[in-house]
């Protein structure tokens, strides 16, 4: 078995992969700043992935243009089949195959997020960098961010239908309902390398920044962040909130945990540990489906759903999951 440092080692070389398919036009790539950026862990589908094992069954999703909407239903954003699969969450417990494959624009589909009338928004960090906008239901595109998109990795919308984007370079760029060019952004402050991004209730935004080893809040309507000083999390990748609970749910790229904070709280009163590379985390925030969080694992290729309350996994989703790089469980 590899070592971390191995692993990292063989991974750093993706990055260019990855750097290189932004295209001339690109304003820049993803961070080269250290050997463990977890977009080194990833690749361009059509490169060699040193780790990726293949052993999981390729999708079986529908290729109709739409798809069923009356349930909780989880998207994987999966770089290696270029695509976001959608499953039913109630049946997550048998590993079901997709019942819907969304074939991404560019091939490089990684956060997600849903507005209030269950359009679909896919963060794509390849060639033409941008975020994809899908209506209910849909496998089709409509819209395309490009405007101020550069190699993306995280997407959030709030219930006024504000689009937030994290950029490399480190930059969240704000778009206003409808608008296709950002109206403010949000640079500097220690931001490094922002990934995830989650909206609690009140439409504050939390920002997973690896390469500043920190998460960041920014109130609504402002363009301050704030860095939280959580503790025990080392290169937070993915981050969720689970509004109702008002917990904080990050994944920690260094010590492979994912850890739950009270929000208010510095220090995790939760820590799930024995996870290979935990990467995209999202929470369900409405309605009453059975599991309330999925995270992805890049190494193990699988995805893990959780009940309610509970910090041990009752389901495994492995069906058609390859390199799951993004995660959102709603109810469209």
């Amino acid at each position: 078995m590899q070592t971390k440092h191995a692993r990292r080692v063989l991974l750093i070389a993706a990055l260019f992969a990855i750097a290189g398919c932004a295209g001339a036009g690109s304003s820049g790539a993803p961070s080269t700043g250290g050997s463990g950026t977890p977009m080194a862990r990833v690749v361009h589908a059509g490169m060699p992935f040193a780790l990726f094992s293949g052993t999981h069954a390729m999708p079986l999703g529908s290729v109709h243009p739409t798809y069923a909407t009356n349930a909780s239903l989880v998207f994987e954003a999966d770089q290696e089949e270029t695509a976001v699969n959608v499953y039913q969450t109630a049946d997550l417990t048998a590993d079901p195959g997709p019942i819907a494959t969304i074939h991404v624009l560019n091939g490089c589909p990684y956060g997600l997020a849903m507005d209030k009338k269950g359009t679909l928004y896919v963060a794509d960090n390849c060639s033409g960098n941008d975020v994809e906008e899908y209506p209910k239901g849909s496998t089709t595109e409509k819209v395309i961010l490009t405007d101020s998109v550069s190699n993306p990795l995280g997407v959030a919308v709030d219930k006024h239908g504000t689009v937030y984007v994290s950029n490399y370079p480190a930059a969240i760029e704000e778009y206003k309902k409808g608008a296709t060019s950002p109206y403010q952004s949000v640079t500097g402050q220690g931001l490094t390398d922002p990934f995830g991004l989650a909206l609690d209730k009140a439409q504050n935004l939390y920002i997973a920044d690896f390469g500043a080893n920190a998460v960041f809040e920014v109130a609504y309507g402002t363009t301050t962040a704030t860095n939280l000083g959580l503790t025990g999390c080392g290169e937070p990748i993915g981050v969720a909130v689970d509004q109702k609970n008002k917990y904080l749910w990050v994944t920690c790229g260094e010590g492979n945990t994912i850890n739950v904070y009270k929000l208010g709280s510095t220090s995790p009163f939760e820590t799930i540990a024995g996870n290979d590379y935990p990467y995209a985390i999202s929470v369900e925030n409405k309605g009453k489906p059975l599991a309330t969080v999925v995270e992805s694992d890049i190494d193990t290729h699988e995805v893990y759903a959780y009940k309610p309350g509970q910090y041990t996994s009752y389901a495994t989703l492995s069906n058609g999951v390859e390199l799951p790089t993004g995660l959102l469980v709603a109810k469209p």
